[in-house]
């Protein structure tokens, strides 16, 4: 019964969004926390996972991220060159592209909303975590960096 009302509120909240342009909240489906190449903190994020074909080209579209304290993990099958761009989408990101290793190569920084524009990685990525613009910056998350994320305990909905 909870997994039933969860999913609905979910759903509404999607359609609600879709019908008044307000921007859609964003599921906390795992805790990922950033570190750096030496093993130090350097802070954590709740995210909503987009790990099939649908949620990954919905991304962010039509909705802002609340906080540093919130962005996204696109999860894919295997690591290969991976664009972005940032259509439909309201608020600036910082797009941090990492490899099957979860070591993050390549970061994209302040992206431009409602953009047409490529950021395309420079090498395979497995893993794309995107977070309000600056945050790497603000976080000290650098080229080197590494992450882990651990899936929340509540099912999320499809």
């Amino acid at each position: 019964v909870l997994t039933l009302i969860l999913c609905g509120t979910a759903a509404w909240a999607a359609a609600d969004s879709a019908t008044t342009g307000a921007p859609a909240g964003i599921r906390a489906d795992a805790t990922l926390a950033f570190e750096s190449a030496s093993g130090e903190p350097l802070g954590s994020i709740l995210v909503e996972i987009a790990d099939d074909p649908a949620s990954r080209a919905r991304g962010l579209m039509h909705r802002l991220l609340p906080d540093d304290g919130h962005g996204m993990l696109f999860i894919y099958p295997d690591a290969a060159p991976r664009a972005f761009w940032m259509r439909n989408t309201p608020g600036a990101l910082d797009i941090l592209y990492a490899d099957a290793g979860r070591r993050i190569f390549h970061i994209v920084r302040e992206a431009a909303p409602f953009s047409d524009r490529r950021h395309v990685s420079t090498g395979p990525a497995m893993y794309v975590i995107e977070t309000r613009a600056g945050f790497a910056q603000r976080h000290s998350i650098a080229a080197v960096s590494r992450f882990d994320y651990h899936p929340s305990p509540v099912r999320r909905c499809p």
